[in-house]
């Protein structure tokens, strides 16, 4: 068993790349982090979302990652930078 720790809130939605590689997650302080499956290390973290990340997905392409928030809104990412 690995323990992915960073988030200072509750993790409210997790999901695994399509290859395995990437874990994205999401949290009710308004954060999406991007880690290493293997290693269990922080790639990533994603700042845009005032309030809670409900849901996150990859694309099936894995180069683009989806959150949605109780701001109200949809953000899609860049899943290597973050843009």
């Amino acid at each position: 068993v690995r323990t992915l720790t960073g988030h200072s809130g509750a993790v409210l939605s997790v999901a695994f790349s399509r290859d395995g590689t990437r874990i994205v997650s999401g949290s009710d302080n308004g954060l999406v982090r991007i880690w290493d499956a293997e290693t269990g290390t922080k790639v990533l973290t994603l700042r845009g979302h005032s309030v809670s990340v409900c849901a996150v997905a990859f694309s099936e392409d894995g180069r683009r990652i989806v959150s949605g928030s109780a701001d109200e809104l949809v953000k899609i990412w860049d899943a290597e930078t973050g843009a």
